[in-house]
Order: structure tokens, then C-alpha cells, then sequence
């Protein structure tokens, strides 16, 4: 847990305090060489101790028989020993697929955010034939229930039944904001500016002047010198993605110089 409105030099003090450990979420010990239905046992265990962990961490945020949690304001006891009226927001974090199915009882390979079916995972869908997106509510209903009609719905939209935290969440879990700035920007979203930045060069027959400039850039402080191109790394890590972020504009606004007039719109726009 941590307070939105710090400056990033406060927060990355370990002795300020600014991020403060809640809980720890159990890891289950993985099970080898047993037999096919004790595994599945054990997975199903697993799986429902989390989800109870989870229940009693969000619980006071999260169920409508908490009367606090509808108004969503709270009186925090805070490092200081005094209390402040504040109102706590949701925020997700970025994990990989099947973790994602695991966490809201789906089934594996399917979308997190939408009812698409499998077969058309990665293909393009106008905005006017948008799949719904996956109704909670609907689910929670349906697990409560617990009728052979209600069990076919949900095996149809290849949702497992049982109880689920994030079903009783008042909100779309998908569209909650993930303040993770390595994973979304640098890893994320940096890597696929890097590829197209590539693609752009060479099409326009930039690519050996981008290069140049690439490897010119002087070690200065703590950035690490360059030894190869752009176009002979393989894989970055995180740290080559965070030096990236600070000078990648400026090396491709200096290889777009000495344009024709023909060519000022298009490496204009590229370059905003």
C-alpha cells in the first residue's frame, strides 16, 4: 500500500516507508511424481487458498456488507499515530496469462478482458463488433446457484464455478489503472516503439545514420557504453530499457536530419 501524491525521490527511500507491505500471499509447494487426481486435488486446495487470502485482504473494501465501503472513504491509522480520512484506490499489476485465469476461476487461453472465443484470440474486431466484456456479476449469480443450467452457462463461457474474490470487486478489474512504469512503458510499450523505430529507418534509408548516432552516445554518468547497434541486440533487459527512455528521442530526431521537402510531414509526424 502507498500514497499516490509522492515525489519519485521520496518514494524510492527505503527508510520514508512510503510503500508498506499488507500481506503475503501464500505459495504452494509444487507437487511432483503423485498420482493424476491428488495433483488435481492439491491444485484445487491451492487455488482456494489463495482466493481465501485474497477474500480477507479485500473484505473490508470490497463487500457490500461492510457499510464503509460504499461511501469508499475510510479514517486510516497512519505512520504518525494520527488518523486521516482518506479514500483508498484500486490499482492491478501485471502477471502473465495463466496466472490471470487462475485468479478470476477461467478457463486457460482465454482473453482476460473480453467473452472472445479461443478461436479468434489475435484477430483484429472493428469497434462496432466488439466482444462484451466478462459480466462478474453475472458469474457470481450463476456460482451461486449451482444448478445444472447454471453450471452448462458457465462452462460455455469457460468460467469455473466457485466463489471468486474479484467477482465481488465494484469495479472492471481489466480496466484498473497498473502503475507498473518498467513492465507497461519501457518493457512494454518502449519495445514495440524500438521495433517500429527499426522498420521506419530502414524504409526511409536511415538506418546506417540512426546506428551511428545509436553507438556515438558517450557513457555519461551512469549510462552504459555501447558496443553493439541497435539492430544486433537480441533481447534488452530492464536497465538497457531505462537508459533507452532517456535519450531515444533525441537520437531519432538527430538521424531525421538533412530531410527533403518532400519527406518534412512524414518524419515530422514520426517524430511527435
Amino acid at each position: 500500500m502507498t500514497i499516490g501524491n509522492l515525489s519519485s525521490k521520496i518514494r524510492q527511500m527505503p527508510p520514508k516507508h512510503s510503500v508498506v507491505m499488507v500481506a503475503l500471499l501464500p505459495i504452494p509447494i509444487m507437487k511432483r511424481n503423485i498420482h493424476q487426481k491428488r495433483l488435481d486435488e492439491q491444485r484445487q486446495t491451492n487455488k482456494d487458498v489463495l482466493n481465501e487470502a485474497l477474500r480477507r485482504l479485500h473484505q473490508p473494501l470490497t463487500f457490500k456488507q461492510n457499510r464503509r465501503a460504499e461511501s469508499r472513504y475510510y479514517n486510516f491509522l497512519c505512520a504518525d499515530g494520527n488518523f486521516r480520512h482518506c479514500r483508498p484506490v484500486w490499482a492491478a499489476w501485471l502477471i502473465e496469462c495463466p496466472e490471470y485465469s487462475d485468479l478470476h476461476h477461467l478457463e486457460r487461453h482465454v482473453c482476460f478482458w473480453c467473452e472472445c472465443p479461443k478461436n479468434e484470440l489475435g484477430d483484429y474486431v472493428p469497434p462496432d463488433k466488439q466482444h462484451p466484456r466478462w459480466d462478474h456479476n453475472l458469474y457470481r449469480t450463476l456460482s451461486d446457484a449451482n444448478t445444472k443450467v447454471a453450471n452448462a452457462e458457465l462452462s460455455s463461457g469457460h468460467v469455473h464455478r466457485g466463489f471468486n474474490v474479484f467477482q465481488h470487486i465494484s469495479c472492471i478489474v481489466s480496466d484498473l489503472p497498473k502503475p507498473d512504469l518498467l513492465h507497461t512503458m519501457q518493457i512494454g510499450m518502449l519495445d514495440h516503439l524500438q521495433k517500429w523505430i527499426f522498420h521506419f529507418m530502414k524504409t526511409h534509408e536511415r538506418l546506417d545514420k540512426y546506428n551511428a548516432i545509436w553507438l556515438s552516445v558517450h557513457a555519461y554518468h551512469d549510462l552504459t557504453p555501447k558496443n553493439k547497434s541497435c539492430e544486433e541486440i537480441s533481447q534488452w533487459n530492464g536497465k538497457e530499457m531505462k537508459e533507452i527512455s532517456r535519450y531515444l528521442l533525441g537520437v531519432v530526431t538527430q538521424s531525421l536530419q538533412g530531410r527533403s521537402p518532400a519527406q518534412h510531414p512524414i518524419f515530422n509526424h514520426a517524430i511527435e
